[in-house]
């Protein structure tokens, strides 16, 4: 969930501002014009690449979690590598990280149709483009924590 807050923060105002910026110039209706439909010609994109770079974030991140955790074992627990790894083996299951990896890539999703639906809704020049990307960014953050709390409940039974 921290890395999709994240996400949420720092690419999530990205995608807002730039399509909101596209529209505030007319770039999106330029490309209707061409015959591009915007959502495939600047939101698809977006969509494939967070939904390859998040759960990569979330298996690096749930890594050095377990590094850090280590690091801690061993400086004030006196563990040895071999029990911290023992013991991190057996609380582990592959459930848990399929679980995280699919919330991730969820995660990311919403990431990208929040930003996007605040930025194609942009009005009013540069006021608008930053009205419209920190409502991108409180929405997003509030989807994550609410539908995180959401596969928690689904996940517990």
């Amino acid at each position: 969930m921290m890395t999709a807050i994240i996400i949420a923060g720092r690419s999530g105002s990205s995608f807002a501002a730039e399509i909101s910026t596209m529209k505030v110039t007319e770039e999106l209706d330029a490309l209707r014009m061409m015959a591009l439909n915007p959502i495939r010609y600047v939101v698809v994109p977006k969509f494939l690449a967070i939904s390859v770079c998040m759960p990569l974030l979330v298996m690096l991140s749930i890594i050095l979690g377990i590094l850090g955790g280590f690091i801690i074992g061993l400086t004030y627990l006196d563990l040895t590598f071999v029990t911290y790894f023992n013991q991190t083996i057996n609380i582990l299951e592959p459930k848990d990280l399929l679980i995280g990896l699919s919330k991730s890539v969820f995660f990311a999703w919403v990431i990208v149709i929040i930003g996007s639906y605040f930025g194609f809704k942009a009005e009013g020049g540069a006021e608008g483009v930053g009205k419209v990307t920190t409502s991108a960014v409180v929405a997003s953050i509030f989807a994550v924590i609410v539908f995180d709390a959401i596969f928690s409940l689904i996940y517990m039974f």
